[in-house]
């Protein structure tokens, strides 16, 4: 809970209790209700509303009109009613002190790096790719990038919100989960600390480049707490969301594009065979999206022009982003190193068994996720890397903690 919660509720107590007194509450308690209707106003200016709190919002009306009951000479009900009245109330209370202890806004860990950290969001069309997922085979490859730098804010941007679309996005996660629909609508609360379209930091240095590719039915904002920590230890992150596999994708002009597991599988069920095509075309968005960074290096008047350094080019994915990571890696000898986290690998193209890419690389897997072919598929591609490699499994970990 934030600070203004926890006091809203605080204050809440000792008239809640008083009720209870055979004398009654003393007319000067009304102070309570009135402290904490100004903690309300309080609260939603400076921390914002979330639905967790209703409950709290409620009881406090309810207490607010206890306290000025005495003033107006109404007649008071009978004993039996006001015990009842109190213990429904001290139940309210419960639940107002309930809801947001145990659906707090979340919080990210401190970034421990030096920099400040902005964030630039861009539509993009790859006009060399057809799009295969679309209605229209004429269509081109359209993707949202998103791209975390090392900043120097002057103060006037706005922070950045952790989904953006979240009055889209939001339902569509928590179904994914089985959860209720309106679940995440407090998560743009998460303070982030990460500045919209903020200046590149201004010194001498070239920044290092790192590629993300999210999971299947995922989004490219799903590992921020990685993201934004490399950005504050100056590297400049990217990432897509690949459209069509991403659980949604959300263009400037308005269109959506959700998960469609028939358009990318013949029966709707996702399958090695028919997500080696789709682990292909992973490879090129991250391919397409290095082509973009050294196109806005060299253009005049871009934030990032002169300040990438593609002689230290790293790549990393999640799940299916894990084995796009790989593919990549074995096609483009711009990947210096890759990252393979919870790799699903099964997709991965045949050469890769055999060949394996020839930059350090390293895999941190769960104990169990998807079974032992998944695992024994993993170590042989750990086992065909030439050069540096690592196979590093985390015990007592699940295959979405490598997420937020």
């Amino acid at each position: 809970m934030r600070l203004f919660e926890i006091l809203l509720i605080l204050i809440n107590v000792p008239f809640v209790l008083w009720g209870f007194s055979p004398r009654g509450r003393p007319k000067w308690t009304a102070v309570f209700p009135l402290l904490s209707m100004m903690l309300i106003g309080l609260h939603l200016a400076v921390e914002g509303y979330r639905w967790q709190m209703v409950p709290a919002y409620l009881l406090t009306l309810i207490l607010l009109w206890q306290g000025i009951r005495p003033f107006l000479n109404t007649r008071q009900a009978k004993r039996p009613f006001v015990i009842l009245g109190n213990a429904l109330l001290m139940l309210l209370l419960i639940a107002a002190a309930a809801l947001p202890t145990l659906l707090p806004v979340p919080q990210l860990p401190d970034t421990t790096g030096p920099y400040a950290v902005g964030t630039t969001t861009l539509a993009l069309v790859d006009e060399t790719r057809l799009e295969p997922y679309s209605n229209d085979p004429d269509d081109k490859r359209e993707l949202v990038m998103q791209i975390w730098y090392p900043a120097n804010p002057t103060g006037s941007e706005p922070e950045a919100v952790y989904l953006p679309h979240l009055e889209i996005a939001g339902p569509i996660i928590a179904e994914r989960f089985g959860l209720p629909a309106f679940l995440f609508n407090h998560v743009n609360l998460t303070p982030l600390h990460i500045r919209q379209d903020a200046p590149i930091l201004e010194n001498d240095a070239s920044f290092p480049v790192i590629l993300f590719s999210h999971g299947l039915n995922s989004i490219r904002v799903q590992s921020m707490t990685i993201v934004r920590e490399l950005a504050s230890h100056g590297y400049v992150v990217a990432a897509v969301d690949h459209t069509f596999a991403a659980a949604l994708t959300v263009f400037p002009d308005g269109r959506i594009v959700f998960y469609d597991a028939k358009r990318l599988f013949t029966n709707g069920k996702s399958n090695p065979e028919e997500a080696n095509q789709l682990v292909k075309q992973w490879a090129n968005d991250l391919g397409f999206m290095l082509d973009q960074l050294m196109l806005w290096q060299a253009e005049a008047g871009n934030r990032f022009n002169g300040r990438l350094d593609f002689s230290r080019v790293g790549v990393f994915g999640h799940s299916t982003g894990g084995a796009a990571t790989i593919e990549f890696c074995m096609k483009d000898g711009r990947c210096d190193a890759g990252v393979a986290l919870d790799s699903w690998v099964l997709p991965v193209s045949d050469n890769v068994l055999t060949d394996g890419p020839t930059q350090p690389f390293m895999f941190i897997n769960t104990p169990r996720w998807l079974g032992e072919r998944n695992a024994s598929q993993g170590m042989r591609i750990f086992e065909s890397l030439p050069n540096d490699a690592y196979n590093l499994t985390l015990a007592g970990t699940q295959h979405y903690d490598f997420t937020d």
